[in-house]
């Protein structure tokens, strides 16, 4: 997978916390990629978000969490969450300040709420400050961005209706390994 740009999985994962099966599984010398087949194959969905949050780019990580946001855009009919989704994927392709505080903007009206609102801050906190413009810059964490990402994502897949959950889980997570790969998503 091309983008992952991390080769061991031990240094991605300690920046964020694995559940127990996550644990068990990470061995030292295992590659990122390999450690995300085995987080699947063990059904330890939310580790396998997290580590490819984790691992992509930060453009990478907010299209992924864009294209899953938007998978319950359509059931949820709301204009605020649709104007926030629009205005995180207006950052992913045009990553200018501009683009960035609009993001900021909208996960703040949105109240940190919804996946469109997390997908928002996700975009705002990949830039190189998160207080106001005329404020001396203070830097976000450098994973704070990927926090947020795997949050909207794992909001999303709280918000479908399918009984099967692991069915869904995967689809979510084949969406970031497709991005992970090259692709669009």
């Amino acid at each position: 997978m091309e983008k992952i740009q991390t080769k061991l999985a031990k240094n991605v994962t300690k920046h964020f916390e694995l559940n127990d099966v996550g644990i068990n599984l990470l061995k030292d010398d295992l590659e990122t990629t390999e450690f995300l087949d085995l987080l699947i194959s063990n059904e330890s969905y939310s580790d396998a978000i997290n580590l490819l949050s984790h691992s992509l780019p930060k453009r990478e990580a907010v299209w992924w969490a864009c294209i899953c946001a938007k998978q319950n855009a359509e059931q949820l009919n709301n204009e605020l969450y649709d104007e926030t989704l629009k205005i995180a994927e207006k950052w992913v392709y045009d990553p200018s300040e501009k683009n960035r505080r609009l993001a900021e903007f909208y996960a703040e009206k949105g109240k940190y709420e919804t996946a469109a609102a997390w997908v928002a801050a996700a975009a705002f906190w990949c830039g190189d400050s998160i207080v106001a413009e005329n404020e001396p810059k203070i830097a976000p964490d450098e994973y704070l961005y990927a926090h947020a990402v795997s949050g909207s994502i794992l909001t999303s897949v709280s918000m479908e209706s399918d009984e099967d959950m692991s069915e869904i889980f995967k689809k979510y997570i084949e969406h970031g390994i497709n991005i992970a790969k090259g692709g669009n998503g």
